[in-house]
């Protein structure tokens, strides 16, 4: 089952693991958003990239019908979050560098405490964090007469340094600290207290007495982390915590066996944030803020060879500006600070060749943009190609479909849609998956029927859709004369013969080699007399044999040869 849901006080908590491909997930998460007894709706979207029309549709629905409970989305994949902005959905990117917290604020200590199965997960945590100049503090409830080899273990495994304590040992930046068994541990004047004081919450070292003495020398410059555990050892001080600005956030309790203490923290209503493992070291990764990854271009340059002979995909001829910062984005997405590191790490992950991959799919459009490129399309392209049989029309790099859309309605406008199909490729999957659902947000129509009527359009632009609650559906009569699907322009090989070919604003990405390798596609992929489209900033003037230039304001050309 890869639809979960948990109840709290007042919020109905769904997870959805998975893509949702099959039709009894998607019917599990439509038996879980409904209205209920609750005021709060979490949905969390663990792995989808993309998301099924219908799930779209039903989200919608249930927003619009639902005004009075506040819905909040999270999700873990950077495209479906930019997915769900382009329709008009707020949600919460669980793994990128931006959240709604505070991080402006630097910090300066972080502070794990848990009791019983906290053991591998605070190895987990610290074995993945990168080194940064912060203290840490960790206690964990362990029995006064049992000896603590903790430190030593952890020392093997994490790149801070492990410190020795004993009462007043100073609080230096880049140490580890931990509560040594049957001793309170506090913070006080920049030193480690360690007493004898009576155990709180049955426990010595307790997490409480830790908690509260942290929160008056960090004050808002304290991260706090509560891990897997029985009891309420802490619970007590989270709200003197959130007072003080210091920022709260838990382990799923569903990853753990003793979630007590967990579940107790979150019904306190103080924390910020609550995670699964890996996403939750991911977190801290970024709040601890290591220095942005260097790369030099001879760095690069080998890197992207070994890039394509691994995967096949040639980066190599990308500008190294571009290639630079989208490689700089991802390592900071997976918070990997070291360049050697990501290499080795990137030719031996797939996913994470993926996060790099889709970072490299450029993805800006927009309906009837560049307005009056398509209106002398309409006019001066588009009644010559009026005389053909049957048109073939090709858009590259179509995006999120908005350019095949735009082209459809022309084509239907002037009355030859019938006679027409529209190829529209990219090489990004999840781009080819959102083009095929058809749904777009409101706001995006009403920002496009300017451009519309610019580029000749007489009609209501929104007789095109089915609105429908906060979205609008492309309708079946355009939408079945295009066929989408995934193509990267560095496949040489001819697949059609097209009257028109758009590839707008991609070749603007490639170096000179590369446009030349891509311009002599589109040419043998024209039919004799047929039209090349490009964007306002590029040209042909590398590859001059073979066009003409028909109309040089709005870069179109006509194949002579």
């Amino acid at each position: 089952m890869n639809v979960h849901a948990v109840d709290t006080a007042k919020t109905h908590q769904i997870s959805v693991q998975g893509n949702l491909q099959f039709t009894s997930d998607r019917d599990d998460l439509f038996n879980e958003l409904k209205p209920g007894n609750y005021s709060e709706l979490e949905l969390t979207f663990f792995d989808a990239r993309i998301l099924p029309p219908d799930v779209i549709i039903h989200l919608m629905n249930f927003i619009a019908t639902n005004p009075n409970i506040k819905l909040k989305i999270n999700v873990f994949h950077r495209y479906l979050a930019s997915y769900l902005f382009r329709l008009g959905l707020r949600c919460h990117s669980l793994n990128q560098h931006s959240f709604e917290l505070r991080e402006s604020k630097k910090i300066r200590a972080i502070v794990m405490g848990g009791s019983a199965g906290s053991l591998d997960k605070i190895m987990s945590v610290m074995a993945k964090l990168p080194r940064s100049e912060i203290s840490i503090f960790i206690v964990q409830h362990i029995l006064e007469e049992e000896p603590n080899y903790l430190g030593e273990i952890l020392q093997r495994a994490t790149s801070f340094k492990v410190a020795q304590i004993s009462d007043r040992t100073p609080i230096k930046p880049g140490s580890v600290y931990i509560a040594p068994p049957g001793f309170h541990m506090k913070a006080e004047n920049g030193v480690v207290r360690l007493t004898k004081e009576a155990k709180q919450n049955f426990a010595r070292p307790s997490i409480q007495v830790t908690f509260e003495s942290l929160v008056s020398e960090y004050q808002d410059q304290l991260l706090v982390v509560m891990l897997c555990g029985y009891g309420e050892d802490g619970i007590r001080a989270l709200p003197l915590l959130k007072k003080a600005g210091a920022r709260i956030i838990i382990e799923d309790p569903g990853d753990c066996e003793a979630k007590d203490l967990l579940v107790n923290a979150w019904n306190t209503g103080t924390v910020d944030y609550k995670f699964p493992l890996p996403e939750l070291v991911s977190y801290l990764s970024r709040m601890i803020e290591p220095d942005k990854p260097n790369i030099g271009e001879m760095e690069l340059k080998l890197f992207l060879e070994r890039l394509h002979e691994n995967y096949g995909y040639d980066y190599r001829h990308y500008s190294s500006q571009s290639a630079i910062r989208r490689i700089s984005r991802v390592m900071t997405d997976n918070h990997i600070y070291s360049f050697k590191r990501f290499e080795e790490l990137i030719l031996q992950d797939r996913d994470l060749f993926e996060n790099l991959f889709l970072e490299c799919s450029i993805n800006v459009t927009e309906f009837f943009r560049n307005p009056e490129t398509f209106l002398t399309i309409r006019e001066k392209v588009l009644t010559y190609l009026d005389s053909f049989p049957h048109i073939k029309i090709w858009s590259a790099g179509c995006s999120n479909g908005q350019e095949a859309v735009s082209l459809a309605i022309l084509l239907d406008e002037i009355g030859i849609l019938h006679k027409s199909q529209i190829y529209a490729s990219d090489i990004n999957p999840y781009v080819v998956e959102e083009a095929q659902n058809a749904i777009y947000s409101l706001d995006s129509l009403n920002k496009s029927k300017e451009n519309y009527h610019l580029s000749g359009g007489k009609a209501d632009f929104s007789n095109y859709f089915i609105i429908q609650d906060a979205c609008a559906r492309v309708k079946p009569h355009i939408l079945e004369r295009i066929l989408y699907f995934q193509h990267s322009l560095l496949n040489k090989g001819v697949f059609n013969e097209f009257h028109l070919i758009l590839c707008r604003n991609v070749l603007i990405y490639f170096d000179h080699n590369l446009q030349n390798t891509v311009l002599e596609l589109f040419f043998r992929s024209l039919d004799m007399n047929g039209f090349l489209v490009l964007g306002e900033s590029e040209s042909i003037a590398f590859y001059p044999i073979g066009f003409q230039v028909f109309d040089k304001q709005n870069k179109i050309f006509k194949k002579i040869i």
